[in-house]
């Protein structure tokens, strides 16, 4: 028995230590995420020095207070004080003085501050860059981790100290408690790995898209610029070829016409483009889902000679209209597209427990890579932009919601499964796990 003893003894000081080593971990991977957050605003920061000087400059001299709340995307609000007033730790202004951009990190909600000095002719100025977006689900899933290892830790160290105590042998009158709380620790250990295997999995989706989002905002903060400048030399052309097509020549008359045409189709292709980096404002606010989906179905319809067949209650849901039709129309007229002339397209609506689903379906030749039509500018129709599903992705995720890519169940062709909740998120409910209609 006293072997027995011995054997609990080693195992509760192995799962100790083990605990203690997934803690360590679990603080640096903590630590090294924050480290990339902060690493990452600083970037996104670094090429607005130039526009923040000029607001600066443009609120004239004598100035002590400056708070900007547009153009200086993708952060929320811009304030600028002055450098004196601001009550700064001696490391935060250490690292300023050294004209070092310095990110921190604000409040329970876990938002971004950026802080730089800028020059003005009233001496240097402190600005500040507030990033309002949370990242409250990795903040979650962290403390839930956590508290679970810690859990574990302290049944370990209890079993640990109780086995230390014991003085007599171990008699086989305690064995089946013994065998209980090995069993009850074995259950616990295997549940901490499975969870932890599923935050592994949620944490690398996660870290995915982080990069994706930072990716495109970077980009977005370019070619904004340079979709400006090219917006304003199209729109120029444009009067002169419109001028051009009065002509009394008619080779130059079909000269200006190719032009006008040429240019058109580069203006709508900015649109878009435009539409995709905007940062969208969501107004949510009861409505018709119904009446939404025969709106699109019925322009659609008009633009092909597809078949379009609709089925659905009449739905009242929550969310900005304008923005889902925009969103939906974009699915129904990918799968009006992909079905052609001759196919059939079926739009199923209505709303479940927690979320309001779009069901859209096609028998054309269906997707062979659902997450490549996701990316930018990835389209399989010749002349496509390759821009509308990855909007579609984009406002139902300001909701809070989903598009799903998948092969049709029956036959051939895709199915799309857009959803999105019945309230804002953290109002009433969480997003259910349950799929549409169930």
């Amino acid at each position: 028995m006293r072997s027995a003893r011995v054997t609990l003894l080693l195992a509760a000081a192995l799962l100790v230590a083990a605990e203690l080593v997934s803690l360590g971990f679990t603080l640096k991977g903590l630590s090294d995420h924050q480290v990339d957050r902060l690493r990452a605003a600083t970037e996104r920061a670094q090429p607005l020095l130039a526009r923040i000087a000029e607001s600066a400059h443009h609120q004239g001299s004598g100035s002590k207070h400056i708070t900007v709340d547009a153009g200086i995307e993708p952060f929320d609000r811009l304030t600028i004080d002055d450098l004196g007033a601001a009550g700064l730790d001696a490391a935060v202004k250490r690292r300023l003085d050294t004209e070092e951009l310095v990110a921190v990190v604000q409040g329970v909600d876990r938002t971004i501050d950026v802080l730089g000095v800028i020059k003005t002719d009233d001496g240097p100025k402190l600005f500040r860059l507030i990033d309002l977006s949370t990242d409250s689900l990795r903040f979650a899933a962290d403390r839930t981790l956590m508290a679970q290892h810690s859990l574990i830790l302290l049944a370990a160290l209890i079993g640990f100290a109780l086995a230390a105590r014991a003085r007599d042998p171990l008699s086989n009158e305690n064995a089946p408690s013994l065998r209980t709380y090995e069993e009850a620790m074995a259950r616990l250990r295997l549940r901490d790995d499975e969870r932890l295997a599923a935050f592994e999995r949620e944490k690398t989706a996660l870290t995915s898209v982080l990069r994706d989002r930072e990716a495109m905002a970077r980009a977005g903060d370019l070619t904004a610029g340079i979709v400006h400048e090219v917006r304003n030399s199209v729109g120029a052309i444009a009067v002169n070829a419109k001028l051009a097509e009065s002509a009394g020549e008619a080779q130059v008359r079909r000269a200006a016409t190719a032009i006008t045409e040429e240019v058109r189709t580069v203006q709508a292709f900015m649109t878009r483009f435009v539409d995709f980096i905007r940062n969208e404002k969501v107004d949510r606010a009861p409505f018709d889902l119904a009446r939404l989906v025969a709106r699109i179905v019925a322009r659609e319809g008009a633009n092909h000679q597809t078949r379009f067949e609709v089925s659905g209650p009449e739905t009242r849901v929550v969310g900005d209209e304008d923005l889902l039709e925009r969103a939906i129309e974009n699915v129904v007229r990918n799968a009006g597209q992909a079905a052609g002339d001759a196919g059939c397209v079926w739009v199923k609506f209505g709303a479940d427990a927690t979320h309001a689903f779009v069901i859209v379906e096609d028998d054309g030749p269906g997707i062979h890579d659902t997450q490549a039509v996701l990316r930018p500018f990835e389209s399989a129709r010749p002349g496509g932009l390759g821009l509308g599903l990855p909007l579609t992705l984009k406002l139902l995720g300001l909701h809070g919601g989903t598009l799903d890519l998948g092969q049709r169940a029956s036959g051939s062709g895709t199915q799309a499964v857009c959803r999105w909740p019945l309230t804002a998120p953290g109002d009433t409910f969480r997003n259910a796990s349950s799929g549409p209609g169930a």
